[in-house]
């Protein structure tokens, strides 16, 4: 069968997360080509992911950090019609790919996301009206049995590669956070193109986009980005300025109509 997607892994400082990611892709439902992205931690040994991933292609950066965004830039080489790129605590099921090929022939071209967010755009400020995704499941939820249009991608991205061009029309206004609302800002505006949570069912854990136990367990670590003292300030000055430069959000849609 032939392979139409590459998976983009990234390794920084949550390495023991590695082997369960790997265990999801290679087990997945349709055959993938796997990249791994490797910066090594100032001070840390450089280990050898090829004893670790020898099916994959792996970059290592040892004396520079492209932060969370570099990934989306390193993905620009790839050669398969598409893309998904993945947070390091994220851990999909088995069939979630096939899950995402199939969203998209449903609701066409789009990008497709683990976690949604639905933004307010009065406050002009990164807090959520709504969240969508793989925490939809969280408390014994059923979850929803429909794709979900959003105005943020975060913690994985599926999408065709024509469409990451898109990231470089605009250069970010930080390097180091707000990688998710910059590629949807981007998206959304030159190239309309939606948001898509796919469909989450509490039956079908196979089509999850995150293992909901581990993604829970592994993403409030102490390496969590969130955890940081500037991570809200950051990202309400991004949201602030994208909104300001044409970012047009649901909710805004829903006004005008």
């Amino acid at each position: 069968m032939e392979t139409k997607v590459t998976v983009i892994l990234n390794v920084y400082k949550r390495l023991d997360y590695l082997h369960d990611q790997l265990e999801s892709i290679r087990n997945q439902t349709v055959p993938v080509d796997i990249w791994i992205d490797y910066t090594v931690p100032a001070g840390e040994p450089m280990y050898d992911l090829t004893e670790i991933a020898p099916d994959a292609k792996i970059t290592t950066h040892v004396n520079q950090n492209f932060h969370h965004i570099g990934r989306f830039y390193h993905a620009l080489n790839v050669q398969t019609p598409y893309i998904f790129i993945i947070d390091d605590d994220i851990i999909p099921g088995i069939n979630y790919i096939q899950h995402c090929l199939d969203t998209m022939n449903q609701v066409g071209d789009s990008v497709l996301t683990a976690y949604g967010l639905i933004l307010n755009p009065e406050i002009k400020k990164y807090k959520p009206i709504k969240r969508l995704g793989w925490h939809s499941l969280l408390n014994n939820s059923a979850g929803f049995n429909s794709p979900q249009q959003v105005d943020m991608a975060g913690h994985s991205w599926f999408f065709k590669k024509t469409t990451l061009k898109y990231i470089t029309y605009e250069e970010p206004i930080v390097q180091n956070n707000g990688e998710d609302l910059h590629f949807s800002y981007c998206c959304s505006k030159y190239g309309n193109l939606p948001i898509i949570v796919p469909s989450h069912e509490k039956n079908k854990p196979e089509n999850w986009s995150c293992d909901v136990t581990k993604g829970m367990k592994y993403g409030n670590d102490e390496y969590a980005t969130w955890r940081r003292d500037s991570h809200q300030t950051l990202r309400d000055s991004i949201v602030q300025h994208q909104i300001n430069n044409g970012w047009k959000l649901l909710e805004m849609h829903k006004k005008r109509s």
